[in-house]
């Protein structure tokens, strides 16, 4: 079980919790950047506040950030936008970088908040570069079962495998199993059929034969298809009851909250549906004040 911490308070993820999601509109890329045309940190910043809060309301957990335009100074742009996103919503931050400077400044602006660092993986470029900053600033990981000796493995036994390359090595470097997210891979069942099968498999040997809290990025599965987003919300609600614990999500995808409270209560992460009910509530407030 993996505990991430922020002014909201504790965020757990793992067995027995609820489905943590985390929203993956907060990018800034060649794209965005266009949009925004002019723009200053500040109004970036904005932007990106924005789209966290957006997400929040509808009832997402957290957020992972991701800078990936050259145009930006990263090292000093992404403490800007993890410190006004937290502040904004209080949620705990996911940092989606490989710059290592950008990350030292990032988890020096949240402390003493625990954030997470997505994604290292298996490859020994990134992991003895990455898993030291993890380990300094005592963040938690997301892994990801990539690595030198099986590339992107498309089959369960080689992501088991990378996996355990990436626990081996954080362990060397002072980070315990509960501080790593291991990620299953999503690949578009649209480019790779079957390959949701394995990822399905990937996540309960990840469960029960190397005991660590698991995520997926869902918005992958409906690449390349129409209405993608029927796709991301079927994969996510299939994956469920094969041990995941957080996903990578686009906050928009209708019926989002709704059907991950309702797949809470039915594989028993919300006993009772006590957390099911607190959202109708907050959402129905004039039917829920009805007695039958």
């Amino acid at each position: 079980m993996t505990k991430l911490t922020s002014r909201n308070g504790p965020l757990h993820i793992g067995p027995g919790y609820p489905l943590v999601l985390i929203s993956d509109a907060l990018r800034l890329d060649r794209r965005t950047m266009t949009q925004l045309g002019a723009a200053s940190d500040q109004d970036i910043v904005a932007r990106m506040v924005g789209l966290a809060r957006v997400g929040h309301t509808s009832g997402i957990d957290m957020v992972d950030i991701m800078i990936s335009c050259d145009d930006v100074d990263e090292a000093a742009l992404l403490p800007q936008i993890a410190v006004a996103v937290h502040d904004a919503i209080g949620c705990p931050i996911s940092l989606d970088s490989r710059n290592v400077d950008a990350l030292r400044a990032a988890l020096a602006a949240l402390r003493p908040y625990k954030a997470l660092i997505n994604s290292v993986t298996a490859e020994a470029h990134v992991l003895d570069v990455l898993a030291p900053v993890a380990a300094e600033f005592e963040a938690a990981i997301i892994g990801m079962p990539i690595g030198d000796d099986y590339g992107l493995p498309r089959d369960v036994a080689g992501r088991v495998a990378e996996a355990g390359v990436i626990l081996e090595r954080a362990s060397a470097y002072g980070i315990p199993r509960d501080d790593v997210v291991m990620d299953a891979i999503c690949l578009a069942p649209a480019a790779e059929p079957a390959s949701m099968a394995v990822s399905l498999e990937t996540l309960r040997r990840f469960h029960d034969e190397l005991g660590v809290a698991t995520t997926l990025g869902i918005s992958n599965a409906g690449h390349g298809m129409p209405t993608r987003s029927h796709i991301d919300l079927a994969y996510l609600l299939a994956a469920a009851p094969w041990g995941l614990d957080s996903a990578l999500v686009n906050p928009r995808t209708p019926l989002l909250i709704e059907e991950v409270r309702a797949i809470d209560f039915l594989t028993d992460r919300d006993p009772y549906g006590k957390r099911y009910l607190r959202h109708y509530r907050a959402t129905h407030p004039t039917e829920s004040s009805r007695r039958p």
